[in-house]
């Protein structure tokens, strides 16, 4: 099939209704196209493709390999690949967990059919979408006491305000409005704060601020 400019989009889900749910919730999107639908981390690993996906819906709760291993290994395999966990499990530990493997959304697994697909398209396009409830964990983690590494000392204010913000999945046009601030001017504290945190990626700064 040519998909075009379609986004292809992998499901990992061991529920048979679930993962036919978010099949079904992809598919009449024009701009979506199901790349495959998988019970297992194992049965993921078993596809050798042409072209990988794009996003991959991930569950946590998998049997054997469980998702944030497979998003690990996701990862090692497709670095470009965005990781969207799927899941009922919102305790802190398992979504800091996720996003220290490489996972960049989150949604539960109570959302409705047009906030899947939204959220696929917006983390397609770079963003970092939360369901509300996880969002507010995400910022609880923040303000609660943790280690953090050294470098952490060495950030502003101002780039620690921004930290947070990529934390909670803002894209930098959203950082530049809610700090009133340019977006060059959000990309300079981006830049500056990966430099001294000697990471590239907003996943890789949030992991060593909270290591597991």
């Amino acid at each position: 099939m040519n998909t075009g400019e379609r986004i292809r989009v992998a499901v990992v889900e061991d529920d048979e209704v679930l993962r036919e749910a978010l099949v079904e919730a992809i598919e009449p999107d024009p701009r979506l196209v199901v790349w495959g639908a998988f019970p297992s981390a194992e049965a993921l690993a078993q596809v050798a493709p042409d072209v990988a996906p794009q996003v991959i819906i991930m569950d946590l709760n998998l049997p054997g390999i469980n998702g944030i291993d497979c998003t690990r290994q996701v990862k090692a395999r497709w670095p470009s690949v965005q990781v969207l966990v799927c899941t009922v499990q919102d305790d802190d530990e398992s979504l800091f967990n996720a996003l220290c493997a490489g996972a960049t959304g989150f949604l539960l697994k109570d959302a409705g059919p047009a906030q899947v697909a939204e959220a696929v398209k917006s983390i397609a396009a770079g963003g970092s979408p939360m369901s509300a409830g996880i969002a507010r964990r995400v910022l609880a983690s923040f303000s609660a006491p943790r280690k953090t590494a050294k470098e952490m000392d060495l950030l502003s204010s101002r780039e620690r305000q921004i930290l947070e913000q990529l934390a909670r999945g803002l894209r930098y046009k959203e950082i530049a409005d809610t700090l009133h601030l340019s977006i060059d001017t959000v990309r300079t504290h981006v830049r500056n704060l990966y430099d001294k945190l000697h990471v590239s990626s907003r996943t890789d700064a949030l992991n060593k601020l909270y290591p597991r």
